[in-house]
């Protein structure tokens, strides 16, 4: 089960420290801090996102943090992807795009923009939008969501978070 919801002022300490910690799953390398995060959570033109996991191998907490940029009418931009590596392998990272996909696809966006910044530490994920549908142009990643096929995931929302 995993929760999902925007930053706040009781998560914004764990995404700032995720953020600074995390170098295996991190697509673009951007490291926040509290006031970072307290400064994207105010500014409309972001849509934030933290999931928490619980499963049969225990609660593991906040271990990934997605942030949307509107970049225009039709395109949002995957601004930061990171994610715990210690949950790696658990299908979360399909539940991840279908969640994100989904909301932009309620808001009325075409297409998700993102971008792979390669560093020493970073490889395990130099192919992760390929395999999850996006099309490289221009050095960017782009997901039509009109021809999205839902990632595979075992993972469901928690609605009793808690």
């Amino acid at each position: 089960m995993s929760y999902v919801e925007p930053f706040n002022d009781f998560n914004a300490p764990r995404v700032a420290q995720l953020s600074q910690r995390t170098n295996q799953f991190n697509l673009r390398t951007v490291r926040l801090t509290e006031l970072d995060v307290s400064r994207i959570a105010e500014d409309s033109s972001y849509y934030t996102f933290t999931f928490t996991l619980r499963d049969i191998f225990g609660n593991d907490g906040l271990v990934c943090v997605v942030i949307l940029q509107k970049e225009s009418e039709s395109v949002l931009f995957v601004e930061s992807w990171f994610m715990s590596c210690r949950v790696l392998k658990r299908t979360l990272e399909g539940f991840i795009l279908n969640e994100a996909v989904q909301f932009a696809q309620n808001r009325g966006f075409q297409y998700l923009k993102a971008e792979y910044i390669p560093t020493t530490k970073n490889r395990i994920v130099k192919d992760l939008y390929k395999n999850m549908g996006f099309s490289h142009n221009n050095g960017y990643w782009i997901l039509d969501l009109n021809s999205y096929q839902l990632q595979p995931s075992y993972i469901a929302v928690d609605d009793k978070h808690g």
